[in-house]
């Protein structure tokens, strides 16, 4: 292949990689709408996936696979690989980046939104690796053709393969944070993880079946829609949950600490993006600042204060609920001009 056109194949590969991994991960991290993680934090967990996480399981798979594959067909070979090896080394490679964010950001995986945040963001950056992988090589092996079908296969109709994947891990990870029940504590972690290995293996299963029967892409295609539709539902439940906690635990904060109008507006996202514009509008950059403070640390205080009715031995806890109502009732002095009463809008 003459350089231009490898110039071409790169920068054309890199953008069919970048551009719908950064598209969609904005939508997730957009879905954080009420306590919205750090956004280091955020784009840490999409390079864990993107970097770390491939290389881990480019060197486990190259052992293991060599190692264990059985004698037989190539097909049997390539089954037991691809789903058998490589969906339990990617997943546990992904997995140990939600677990580090869970062992040292704590205060910042709170609960099943968090984990599916979280998890998908790794996803994305697996995905997006490993896809630039794939393109350049059916580009220079086999020509334009072979690398606009894989395009079109792992970009757009498998795109979001690893973000689902590891969703579940995360998932698992997030239930075990915000449940009161010891046992699902103990198991969710590793119940998502199973769950992401399954869904891994039948769409992995599926792409190596496609070689002798059309039926296996089918299995994948299955796969792909009916894990999509399940962390979907999943994200759609924990936003509305996360909007019941705040409802919940503000609404014991109003009379000692919140007035009526501030409950509302906190209660609302409508009431909430309508406070900030009001202060843009105003041309008021530092009112703007004070009250996404307000409001982040009121949410703040309601998960707190959710986990510590789960968690009421906890100490810790308990100081930071303290140190969070001090914080909130020094901040609505800052917003009081833009708060104003009226009827309850809804969410």
């Amino acid at each position: 292949m003459d350089p231009l056109a490898l110039s071409l194949g790169i920068s054309l590969s890199v953008a069919a990689t970048v551009i719908p991994a950064v598209g969609w991960s904005a939508l997730v991290w957009w879905c954080d709408r009420y306590e919205r993680e750090p956004l280091a934090l955020g784009v840490g967990a999409f390079l864990w996936g993107a970097l770390p996480a491939v290389i881990l399981s480019l060197i486990l798979e190259s052992l293991l696979g060599l190692r264990a594959t059985p004698a037989g067909s190539a097909l049997a070979g390539d089954l037991f690989v691809s789903g058998g090896v490589a969906p339990v080394v990617e997943e546990v490679a992904k997995g140990a980046g939600l677990l580090l964010i869970l062992l040292f950001w704590r205060v910042e995986f709170d609960n099943l939104l968090d984990g599916l945040i979280y998890g998908s963001l790794v996803g994305f950056g697996f995905g997006l690796t490993e896809n630039l992988l794939y393109f350049m090589v059916a580009l220079l092996q086999d020509g334009w053709g072979v690398w606009g079908l894989t395009v079109f296969m792992r970009g757009v109709v498998f795109g979001l393969n690893h973000a689902f994947f590891t969703a579940f891990t995360g998932a698992g990870l997030g239930i075990a944070r915000a449940t009161p029940r010891r046992w699902l504590r103990r198991w969710a972690p590793w119940l998502g993880l199973a769950t992401a290995v399954l869904f891994h293996a039948l769409h992995n299963v599926g792409v190596s079946l496609a070689a002798v029967s059309a039926r296996g892409i089918l299995l994948s295609l299955y796969t792909v829609f009916m894990g999509i539709g399940l962390v979907v539902v999943m994200i759609a439940l924990a936003m509305r949950q996360e909007l019941r906690w705040v409802r919940e635990e503000l609404a014991e904060e109003v009379g000692p600490l919140l007035t009526e109008a501030e409950y509302r507006i906190l209660s609302s996202r409508r009431g909430r993006t309508a406070m900030e514009a009001a202060a843009q509008r105003a041309g008021d950059a530092a009112g703007a600042g004070h009250i996404r403070r307000f409001q982040q640390t009121a949410i703040e205080l309601a998960f707190r204060k959710r986990r510590l009715r789960y968690r009421g031995d906890d100490a810790r806890l308990a100081a930071q609920v303290t140190e969070l109502r001090a914080r909130l009732r020094q901040a609505r002095v800052a917003v009081a001009p833009f708060i104003s009463p009226g009827p309850s809008q809804s969410a």
